[in-house]
């Protein structure tokens, strides 16, 4: 595993997958945000393409609440506020095994560090725009103020392991939606 297992504020943080281990697995992480607020990521490695992940938090006065999601093993997390409301959200990376090792986010927001909560996250296939030649490879990028997707863009007579369309680079905004927050992509122009 390539990160260390405490807490390194505003450093983005990757999990090295690629090694055979031994299965089942778990792994947990204990993530600080600037504010004061813990969160504990856990990773349980049920084979080597799929993980349940936990997400509880700890100082948060309304709520402490698990938070499952069964998926793709972890790539890498981030704490930022990509909103810049004051209070940061944690994100995950995962990604898929198979041909298209396609990268799904999760987001887990502070509402004011009273709770916490998943972030609804747009995929790209729900925007025509962003999806017109999209078949994964795709790499996120974390930063202090923004989150990045770069994917390779297939023509129709690409095969998978040769697009020829060139890139396409997404980024997101955290916005307000009427029940919590959605992150949604948007085509950087």
């Amino acid at each position: 595993m390539s990160c260390n297992q405490e807490n390194q504020k505003g450093k983005e943080l990757n999990v090295d997958n690629s090694q055979e281990e031994i299965i089942p697995q778990v792994i947990s992480h204990k993530i600080e945000t600037k504010s004061g607020m813990i969160f504990t990521l856990t990773e349980e490695k049920v084979t080597n393409s799929a993980s349940i992940i936990s997400v509880q938090g700890m100082n948060f006065p309304n709520s402490n609440e698990i938070l499952i999601f069964k998926g793709d093993p972890i790539e890498q997390f981030y704490v930022l506020d990509l909103n810049k409301d004051g209070y940061e959200e944690l994100y995950i990376a995962e990604r898929s095994a198979g041909s298209g090792s396609y990268v799904n986010l999760i987001g887990i927001a502070s509402f004011t560090d009273e709770s916490y909560g998943k972030i609804y996250i747009q995929s790209i296939a729900e925007n025509d725009d962003l999806a017109q030649g999209y078949m994964g490879h795709e790499e996120v990028t974390f930063s202090d103020s923004d989150i990045e997707l770069v994917f390779p863009i297939y023509k129709e007579e690409d095969s998978n392991s040769k697009p020829t369309g060139g890139e396409r680079i997404i980024n997101y905004e955290l916005i307000t939606g009427e029940a919590g927050y959605i992150l949604n992509p948007y085509l950087q122009m």
